[in-house]
């Protein structure tokens, strides 16, 4: 079985905190995640949503090159484009 591995960091309280994401394998480096990259359109920081969609896409898109090569048919080649809309429902104080 092959194990993969990440950690994660976090300092503070709520709206100012941080947190840091790390990959075993060194592709998310303490890369900084927050109450404004979660919640607002700060863009110096990455958020779980945003993670999972690109991760989820990934997964797809192997997948989906399987099954092209089971059946016969020639490799594809495309770029997805995951994106999230927040509704607030909620006030976060």
């Amino acid at each position: 079985m092959v194990e993969k591995n990440a950690s994660v960091h976090w300092e503070g309280a709520g709206k100012k905190g941080q947190g840091r994401i790390s990959t075993d394998t060194g592709a998310l480096k303490a890369y900084p995640y927050g109450f404004g990259s979660r919640f607002e359109d700060d863009r110096s920081g990455t958020n779980p949503e945003e993670l999972l969609g690109a991760a989820h896409a990934a997964c797809f898109t192997m997948a989906f090159s399987f099954a092209c090569d089971k059946a016969g048919l020639p490799p594809p080649r495309w770029t997805l484009a995951p994106r999230f809309a927040w509704c607030r429902r909620a006030t976060v104080s």
